[in-house]
């Protein structure tokens, strides 16, 4: 788009002031209003509280660790070929859903 096309722009219209009021009265039990707020219970559902269980991940710790560990070690090998045939792959139909 060129820097020509663009619409002109429109002032802003009057800003009403407001009024002059007193000003915002604190409030007396403020301290009683905080607490309360604080004090919110929260209850999980069944499924959510076995999914904050420990133990009951989707991830395989140990297939994890192994990972890391030939990461650390450079015995990692990847096929970087299969990695540049999917980067194309999904770079293509991003560009054909355009």
């Amino acid at each position: 788009m060129s820097i020509e096309r663009t619409s002109p722009l429109k002032p802003i219209g009057t800003v009403q002031p407001r009024e002059a009021a007193e000003p915002a009265q604190v409030p007396v039990n403020r301290q009683d209003k905080t607490a309360s707020a604080t004090s919110t219970s929260v209850t999980f559902s069944g499924a959510q509280a076995r999914l904050m269980q420990a133990g009951s991940s989707d991830i395989n710790m140990e297939r994890v660790e192994a990972l890391k560990t030939a990461i650390r070690n450079g015995e990692l090998k990847m096929d970087t070929g299969k990695i540049a045939d999917a980067l194309i792959n999904e770079a293509q139909s991003f560009l054909q859903s355009k």
